[in-house]
């Protein structure tokens, strides 16, 4: 019998493999909708204006939704797990359309933190983590290239969709902009959804051997446990905590850039030759997602070459060095070589942390491991939005919020280095359990 089932699996392996990279295809097409929370910012000035709203006071929409998006991940990640991807993306893809559709009817703060920061919240985390996982598991030999890719769609779908966002709103208003991308998101999720499709459990591609440090050891090579932490064991370890913090750290220049790029160069820089500020500013957001998808192609093959903590100690450094180029960045061409660099940066972390959770605690629970740690990241949506509203003031305009952004990237660079050093002793990703 169990010959017979490892024939089986061997046999159902080779089936599903050559369909892989259409599954990859398929998520890239979901992931190129779904992430389009960048385009929040082209939104920012246009509903304060319209409503009469302070930026901070919409702003806030974008943190309630990554908690929201975050939280929801390790849900649909249990889900997903449990019981296939496909139906869980289908029921976000639709969630997600309608919190866009109603934040286009939205008149009031409460409203719009319930459709845009909640209800479309939920749907891209029904969706998100179900489409990155599924894809990671596929690729287990290529890692760090598969996220990469994968993770570009996520930044080519805002760069392509800003402009076509603002003239929607220029065209037609920004309430109908809104509804008309709600109807647009849940068909086009809806159709790349249709064609995702669940790893077999414990796939590897043909002729594949995993990593030695990616191999479990001690009682969990002895017992023939494939050494994957549950949400229980991950939690009980400390080096979740140390990534998680380095997750928040990191991601906060990061989501400062991404929510509120327009409004920063619309003061920064203002109108260029006969493009409005608010033309230059939806520019400035295509430019961003532009060089963050650069960032993530590249990012992605050098993970596979030199490993989490290399490109993450780089990611770093040059986000913090930009960070504090961008406090006196008033001229145009270098605000969009700033904005260049940190959005090549900021590709860097979303690419990086899937496959880093999975080689750390296992791929076997990524799904609801990876939704944990993303909170890490949502973390970080809270402070970089705050940290620009909050230390914004009309004598120094962003320059303090640049400057303490930089510093809290160096503090997870002090952490990152701290940490590659006890990996590299250890000799194994793997922290030991508790």
């Amino acid at each position: 019998m169990t010959s017979l089932t490892a024939v089986s699996g061997s046999n159902a392996a080779a089936k599903h493999e050559p369909n892989r990279y259409g599954v990859l295809s398929a998520a890239f097409v979901v992931m190129f909708f779904v992430a389009s929370i960048a385009l929040f910012s082209v939104f920012l000035n246009p509903l304060s204006e319209q409503h009469g709203w302070t930026p901070a006071e919409v702003s806030l929409s974008y943190s309630i939704f990554q908690t929201v998006m975050a939280v929801t991940g390790i849900f649909s990640g249990r889900i997903s797990d449990k019981f296939g991807p496909r139906t869980v993306m289908l029921v976000g893809g639709f969630v997600f359309g309608l919190g866009w559709f109603l934040t286009g009817i939205a008149d009031s703060l409460p409203m719009l933190y319930i459709c845009h920061g909640l209800i479309a919240a939920v749907g891209n985390g029904l969706v998100y983590n179900p489409a990155l996982t599924t894809a990671q598991r596929w690729f287990p030999d290529i890692r760090g290239k598969a996220s990469g890719i994968l993770l570009a769609a996520a930044a080519i779908g805002p760069a392509t969709l800003a402009p076509v966002a603002n003239a929607l709103s220029s065209a037609f208003g920004v309430s109908n902009a809104l509804k008309i991308l709600g109807v647009t998101f849940w068909v086009t999720i809806t159709l790349g959804s249709l064609f995702v499709h669940p790893a077999p459990a414990d796939y590897r591609p043909k002729g594949w051997e995993p990593p030695v440090a990616d191999k479990p050891t001690g009682i969990a090579a002895a017992t023939g446990d494939d050494g994957s932490f549950d949400f229980k064991a991950m939690l009980a370890s400390p080096r979740f905590y140390v990534l998680l913090a380095v997750y928040a750290m990191a991601a906060s220049s990061g989501t400062m850039l991404v929510g509120a790029v327009s409004s920063i160069s619309q003061e920064h820089v203002g109108a260029v030759g006969t493009m409005t500020a608010a033309a230059f500013g939806a520019m400035a957001v295509s430019i961003s997602t532009i060089s963050n998808f650069l960032g993530r192609l590249t990012f992605g093959a050098l993970y596979d070459k030199f490993g989490a903590f290399k490109c993450l100690s780089l990611m770093l450094v040059v986000t913090a060095l930009a960070m504090i180029a961008m406090s006196f960045a008033y001229n145009a061409v270098f605000f969009v070589i700033c904005v260049i660099v940190l959005g090549f940066a900021f590709g860097a972390l979303l690419v990086i942390y899937p496959p880093l959770t999975g080689e750390t605690f296992g791929t076997k629970h990524l799904g609801v491991n990876y939704g944990i740690m993303f909170l890490g990241y949502a973390l970080g949506a809270w402070i970089g939005p705050r940290l620009a509203t909050g230390l914004h003031s009309e004598a120094y305009g962003y320059r303090i919020a640049f400057y303490a952004a930089a510093g809290v990237t160096v503090l997870g660079l002090v952490i990152v280095l701290f940490l590659a050093a006890r990996v590299k002793k250890a000799g194994t990703m793997m922290p030991p359990r508790k």
